[in-house]
């Protein structure tokens, strides 16, 4: 598919396109290069957008204490946010902070911290679009997992492909490939099994690529961003859904580019510089399809950034503002197949309200009350 979409970076994507004029935040962590003492350890910056191309307005910020030298950024829901923490980067037990965005996203609150045994150096983190299982790239030990049930209790889930240096994890929106970097021109691709096993498959080399970062789902269904500030490059990749594998759609020039996100309309792309600073902005022309440099906007050193869109109405499935009779057609569709793992369930599971992993009876209760509102508020 070609449609252009809507996506919560490195966590959902949603069916509805919105307007240049969505107000939207940047989430971005404040990540020095290489091992650094706790005095160094910074915070999670935070700026308000009122659409594509809009002034960066810069938000509280999540301070150094609550987070731990942070470098990963990730979504589970509009209003739950996950923050690694390296803890230094010089191979130290890591830690995975949480927190709860209230009063439009404006609000931080941290709710919970976790980290277990082994946990070394986590990096970037990305959740399965489909079910919502966590993943955490890590510089020792492998990629780990923790599932996360409806209540909200993390559970640990092991750990997978011992023995290099992670970098970056991402999950396509299908939930069935899982591609990781290792600070090298290598793209890692695994197979998620529904029975819970990881395959690995063939690895693909990027050309030109020499220390690929970060991942971000694109704005395109079955795209795939990965960033290499070894090569200042940014490269654009479109996922067979079939084999895993991709092919290079373009190689976009921006300096130290460590991670990528995109305005929910995806008008504009937001690329993190690592060790100068910076966040490069892009805009994309539909006519040659393709992303161009527009400015930057000074930062101190970053790491993994996301876009972030306050929930204003989920049940709203169609976009345009009221929960109505449209909406009832997806919400029922999705309700006859009931397990958001079913593949020809909507992408993102964007009916599954409690995220239980089924569109039933429970969330049946929650379009109710959103349909007999109308208006989205």
């Amino acid at each position: 598919m070609n449609k252009r979409t809507q996506v919560f970076v490195g966590a959902v994507m949603l069916s509805a396109g919105l307007a240049n004029a969505q107000p939207f935040q940047i989430v971005a962590t404040q990540t020095p290069p290489f091992s650094i003492p706790p005095d160094q350890w910074k915070s999670v910056t935070r700026w308000s957008l009122p659409g594509s191309t809009g002034v960066f307005s810069p938000l509280s910020s999540i301070p150094d204490g609550q987070v731990h030298d942070p470098i990963g950024v990730a979504f589970r829901t509009p209003t739950d946010l996950f923050v690694s923490n390296r803890a230094g980067n010089g191979f130290q037990a890591g830690t995975i902070s949480r927190f709860t965005l209230s009063n439009g996203g404006a609000t931080a609150t941290k709710i919970d911290e976790f980290g277990q045994p082994g946990l070394v150096g986590p990096h970037e983190i990305a959740f399965n679009p489909l079910n919502r299982e966590l993943f955490a790239a890590t510089v020792s030990n492998g990629i780990w997992r923790w599932t996360i049930n409806p209540q909200g209790v993390v559970t640990a889930n092991g750990n997978f492909a011992l023995g290099r240096a992670w970098r970056g994890v991402c999950i396509e929106p299908t939930g069935s490939y899982l591609y990781a970097s290792a600070a090298s021109g290598t793209v890692y691709i695994f197979r998620l099994n529904s029975n819970g096993t990881v395959t690995e498959l063939p690895s693909q080399n990027i050309p030109g690529a020499s220390n690929l970062h970060f991942f971000s789902l694109g704005t395109v269904e079955g795209e795939i961003y990965v960033c290499d500030y070894g090569s200042n490059k940014v490269f654009r990749l479109v996922t067979n859904p079939t084999t895993g594998s991709f092919t290079v759609l373009q190689s976009i020039n921006s300096t130290q580019s460590i991670d990528c996100a995109f305005s929910p309309d995806g008008n504009e792309m937001y690329v993190a510089r690592h060790n100068s600073g910076g966040i490069d902005r892009f805009t994309f022309n539909s006519g040659s399809n393709s992303w161009t440099f527009a400015s930057t906007e000074a930062t101190p050193s970053m790491g993994c950034i996301a876009a972030y869109v306050p929930a204003i109405c989920p049940a709203d499935l169609t976009g345009e503002g009221f929960v109505e009779d449209a909406d009832f057609v997806i919400f029922a569709g999705a309700y006859n197949l009931l397990d958001c793992a079913d593949p020809t369930m909507p992408i993102g599971c964007p009916a599954d309200f409690n995220l239980d992993g089924f569109v039933d009876d429970a969330d049946f209760v929650i379009f109710a009350a959103a349909y007999d509102a109308l208006v989205c508020s």
